[in-house]
């Protein structure tokens, strides 16, 4: 069993420094003249390929590119199915108070080709955004405990789109990816997590075409929506705990830990960014939708 660190480290400060240029330089990219299909590779690629080359004697810490095996794929599948009615009751409680306005903005696919749709909106955000999130800044957090990395983990990335609608959810996703990593010491299990994620809905899409009258408020039954969510809950509970033990992973291991503060001045101001342009974003769709 380790023993506890002592010395002073700044792995946290390090990273969330990193964090803070990437929402600052995500932030600027949104006010260049890009076309959409650009924006991951210049917000995010760019950043990611600066610290992995500064830090490349570290790079298979970092990445951890362990291949997955079938049983760990599948569950992985599970895992995200048991994972829908919790992020659904959650957009639906966000826009039953807010409105569906900028969830429909969200929503609606640029992209015209069933290709486009799935390399754009699917392959480039769970290769990108995992190895920035579930990479780059889980890593660390690797002297903090399973949970609290997670948890930090899910707050960055719902930050990370810079929207209050998607953060909703995606802090949601991003605590489950967390612990995917976690589980099978492998980047590939929240790369394929957020694949499946983001890809389902659109193979869907182009499977069955919705009525038009189909929209985020649905008035879902309360006790429903509740007893689902702590269904999948319990389902999610079990199922990481059987990832872990398929490969050999024992999360219930006492993990000795850091006590490097986590809302640092880099997290914090991050978090101020957020709720500015979050902010300017709501603001914008309401001038723009306001009839002269």
């Amino acid at each position: 069993m380790e023993g506890k660190i002592l010395r002073k480290e700044s792995l946290i400060l390090k990273v969330n420094l990193f964090y803070m240029a990437v929402i600052i330089w995500s932030i600027i990219v949104q006010f260049l003249p890009i076309p959409s299909n650009a924006y991951q590779f210049i917000a995010f690629l760019i950043p990611i390929g600066i610290y992995l080359f500064i830090h490349k004697d570290y790079g298979d810490r970092i990445l951890k590119p362990k291949i997955l095996n079938l049983r760990s794929t599948i569950i992985i599948f599970i895992i995200w199915f048991f994972s829908l009615p919790i992020m659904v009751t959650i957009v639906d409680i966000y826009t039953g108070l807010f409105g569906d306005k900028l969830a429909n903005i969200i929503a609606d696919n640029p992209y015209e080709s069933f290709l486009e749709s799935l390399v754009f909106s699917a392959i480039t955000p769970a290769l990108l955004e995992e190895v920035l999130m579930r990479g780059i800044i889980l890593d660390g957090y690797r002297n903090k405990s399973y949970f609290v990395a997670a948890l930090i983990n899910g707050f960055m990335f719902g930050m990370l789109h810079l929207n209050f609608f998607q953060f909703v959810y995606t802090f949601i996703a991003g605590f489950i990816a967390s612990y995917l990593v976690f589980a099978t010491n492998s980047i590939f299990s929240s790369i394929i997590f957020h694949f499946i994620n983001n890809g389902f809905p659109i193979m869907l899409k182009y499977l069955y075409t919705p009525s038009p009258d189909t929209g985020y408020g649905t008035s879902p039954s309360f006790i429903g929506s509740f007893l689902q969510v702590v269904f999948s809950i319990i389902a999610l509970f079990l199922l990481i705990r059987l990832l872990a033990r398929i490969n050999g992973i024992n999360l219930r291991r006492y993990r000795y830990t850091s006590d490097e503060k986590i809302f640092n001045w880099p997290l914090v101001i991050s978090t101020i960014l957020f709720i500015l342009f979050s902010i300017l974003l709501v603001t914008l769709i309401s001038i723009i939708e306001t009839p002269i």
